[in-house]
Protein backbone atom coordinates (compact mmCIF):
# COMPACT_ATOMS: atom_id res chain seq x y z
CA UNK A 1 0.00 0.00 0.00
CA UNK A 2 2.80 2.37 1.09
CA UNK A 3 4.37 1.83 -2.92
CA UNK A 4 1.26 2.71 -4.28
CA UNK A 5 1.01 5.94 -2.55
CA UNK A 6 4.54 7.32 -3.28
CA UNK A 7 3.59 6.06 -6.89
CA UNK A 8 0.61 7.99 -7.05
CA UNK A 9 2.61 10.73 -5.27
CA UNK A 10 5.03 11.09 -7.41
CA UNK A 11 2.85 11.00 -10.32
CA UNK A 12 1.07 13.75 -9.03
CA UNK A 13 4.22 15.85 -8.74
CA UNK A 14 5.57 14.83 -12.06
CA UNK A 15 1.72 16.29 -13.43
CA UNK A 16 2.13 19.53 -11.57
CA UNK A 17 5.84 20.22 -12.66
CA UNK A 18 4.49 20.16 -16.17
CA UNK A 19 2.26 23.06 -15.01
CA UNK A 20 2.76 26.37 -16.39
CA UNK A 21 1.28 29.77 -16.15
CA UNK A 22 0.14 31.82 -19.55
CA UNK A 23 0.37 35.91 -18.97
CA UNK A 24 -1.02 37.54 -21.57
CA UNK A 25 -0.91 41.44 -21.63
CA UNK A 26 -2.21 44.16 -23.92
CA UNK A 27 0.81 46.54 -24.27
CA UNK A 28 0.05 50.14 -26.26
CA UNK A 29 3.82 50.90 -28.21
CA UNK A 30 3.67 54.67 -28.26
CA UNK A 31 5.82 57.86 -28.48
CA UNK A 32 3.58 59.84 -25.89
CA UNK A 33 5.79 60.07 -22.43
CA UNK A 34 4.41 57.23 -20.29
CA UNK A 35 6.08 55.62 -17.52
CA UNK A 36 4.52 51.82 -16.87
CA UNK A 37 6.44 50.21 -13.88
CA UNK A 38 4.19 46.75 -14.44
CA UNK A 39 5.64 46.50 -17.97
CA UNK A 40 9.53 46.67 -16.42
CA UNK A 41 10.09 43.27 -17.09
CA UNK A 42 9.72 42.88 -20.73
CA UNK A 43 10.34 47.06 -21.55
CA UNK A 44 13.87 46.33 -22.24
CA UNK A 45 12.91 43.44 -25.11
CA UNK A 46 10.11 45.59 -25.82
CA UNK A 47 12.51 48.46 -26.96
CA UNK A 48 14.72 46.18 -28.82
CA UNK A 49 11.89 44.91 -31.23
CA UNK A 50 9.67 47.48 -31.67
CA UNK A 51 11.65 50.71 -31.51
CA UNK A 52 9.30 53.21 -29.40
CA UNK A 53 10.36 54.58 -26.07
CA UNK A 54 7.37 54.03 -24.35
CA UNK A 55 4.94 51.27 -23.63
CA UNK A 56 2.03 50.77 -21.95
CA UNK A 57 -0.23 48.01 -19.90
CA UNK A 58 -3.44 48.25 -21.56
CA UNK A 59 -4.94 44.90 -19.97
CA UNK A 60 -3.27 41.70 -18.32
CA UNK A 61 -4.84 38.40 -17.58
CA UNK A 62 -3.43 35.01 -16.79
CA UNK A 63 -4.35 31.28 -17.13
CA UNK A 64 -2.98 27.91 -16.18
CA UNK A 65 -1.09 25.33 -19.38
CA UNK A 66 -1.98 21.88 -16.95
CA UNK A 67 -4.74 20.73 -19.21
CA UNK A 68 -5.47 20.46 -23.04
CA UNK A 69 -8.41 22.68 -23.04
CA UNK A 70 -8.72 26.39 -24.51
CA UNK A 71 -8.51 29.40 -22.49
CA UNK A 72 -10.44 32.33 -23.03
CA UNK A 73 -8.11 35.30 -21.93
CA UNK A 74 -10.19 38.89 -22.04
CA UNK A 75 -7.66 41.42 -22.35
CA UNK A 76 -9.76 43.96 -22.35
CA UNK A 77 -10.63 47.32 -25.05
CA UNK A 78 -12.40 44.48 -27.44
CA UNK A 79 -9.27 41.97 -28.12
CA UNK A 80 -9.60 38.28 -26.42
CA UNK A 81 -7.22 35.84 -26.72
CA UNK A 82 -7.75 31.84 -26.76
CA UNK A 83 -4.96 29.52 -25.92
CA UNK A 84 -5.20 25.81 -26.10
CA UNK A 85 -1.97 23.92 -24.77
CA UNK A 86 -0.26 21.40 -27.64
CA UNK A 87 2.87 20.20 -26.01
CA UNK A 88 6.25 20.82 -23.68
CA UNK A 89 9.48 19.71 -24.49
CA UNK A 90 12.41 21.00 -22.46
CA UNK A 91 10.29 23.60 -20.69
CA UNK A 92 9.84 24.77 -24.36
CA UNK A 93 5.70 25.21 -24.56
CA UNK A 94 3.65 24.52 -27.59
CA UNK A 95 0.37 26.38 -28.08
CA UNK A 96 -2.19 27.26 -30.37
CA UNK A 97 -3.24 30.99 -30.32
CA UNK A 98 -6.14 32.88 -31.86
CA UNK A 99 -5.84 36.93 -31.02
CA UNK A 100 -9.35 38.51 -31.81
CA UNK A 101 -10.44 42.49 -31.67
CA UNK A 102 -14.13 42.23 -31.26
CA UNK A 103 -15.10 39.65 -33.94
CA UNK A 104 -12.22 40.67 -36.26
CA UNK A 105 -9.39 37.36 -36.09
CA UNK A 106 -5.96 39.24 -35.75
CA UNK A 107 -3.72 36.19 -35.88
CA UNK A 108 -4.49 32.20 -35.61
CA UNK A 109 -0.67 29.97 -35.31
CA UNK A 110 0.58 28.10 -33.38
CA UNK A 111 3.48 28.89 -31.38
CA UNK A 112 6.43 28.19 -28.53
CA UNK A 113 7.13 30.16 -26.09
CA UNK A 114 10.03 29.24 -23.22
CA UNK A 115 10.06 30.93 -19.43
CA UNK A 116 13.12 32.79 -20.69
CA UNK A 117 11.84 34.65 -24.05
CA UNK A 118 8.50 36.25 -24.17
CA UNK A 119 6.97 36.15 -27.56
CA UNK A 120 5.72 39.59 -28.88
CA UNK A 121 3.02 39.31 -31.36
CA UNK A 122 2.25 42.75 -33.26
CA UNK A 123 -1.79 43.72 -33.91
CA UNK A 124 -3.26 47.17 -35.18
CA UNK A 125 -1.96 50.22 -35.93
CA UNK A 126 -3.97 53.52 -33.68
CA UNK A 127 -2.89 56.87 -35.36
CA UNK A 128 0.90 56.47 -34.64
CA UNK A 129 0.57 54.12 -32.11
CA UNK A 130 0.88 50.12 -32.23
CA UNK A 131 -0.94 47.27 -30.23
CA UNK A 132 1.07 44.24 -29.42
CA UNK A 133 0.08 40.94 -27.68
CA UNK A 134 2.68 39.91 -25.20
CA UNK A 135 2.97 36.79 -24.12
CA UNK A 136 5.27 35.11 -21.00
CA UNK A 137 4.99 31.82 -19.32
CA UNK A 138 5.94 30.57 -15.84
CA UNK A 139 6.63 27.25 -14.56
Amino acid sequence: MRRLLTVAALALVAWRADAGTLQARLVRATGEAITDQRLADIEPSLKKRFGYEHYQQMGVQQTSLDGKDQQRLDLGEGFVVFVTPKSVEKSIREINLEWYSGRVALVKTTAKISGKNPLFIKGPEVGKDWIVLALTVRD
